[in-house]
């Protein structure tokens, strides 16, 4: 069975969870976190990941672009998703290279849509 173990990152904790249930329904397994740190320190230890969904505001510290950067200078081809309500004209230039963005507010089936479209995965 391929990876299917998604890092998704968001500090609008009931968005994450409606959006990680929905991904957890469509097979993939889901490491929540809400900051940008946390998801660094899962970068570091958490083994191997299949992708990262990342909004870009994401409080104190690091942005999810930033996030992303730091991801892909460790897992260059790790597949990216932003979300963002805010950030959908600065995708272009300062989101990584291959990655999707899926503006909020979205339905869960985006992200599993846009998810499926980075791996790869969505029907031929």
């Amino acid at each position: 069975m391929p990876n299917r173990r998604v890092l998704f990152v968001d500090d609008n904790i009931m968005c994450a969870l409606d959006t990680c249930e929905a991904l957890k329904g469509h097979g993939y397994s889901v490491v929540e976190v809400h900051q940008a740190r946390d998801a660094l320190r899962v970068l570091e230890n958490h083994g191997r990941l299949c992708a990262l969904v990342t909004d870009v505001e994401l409080g104190p510290g690091e942005n999810g672009f930033e996030l992303a950067r730091a991801a892909r200078a460790a897992y260059p081809q790790l597949p990216v998703v932003f979300i963002s309500g805010t950030a959908g004209a600065r995708h272009p230039t300062e989101g990584v290279e291959g990655s999707q963005f899926v503006a909020k507010p979205y339905h869960p089936r985006q992200i599993e849509e846009a998810l499926d479209r980075a791996l790869g995965l969505e029907a031929a």
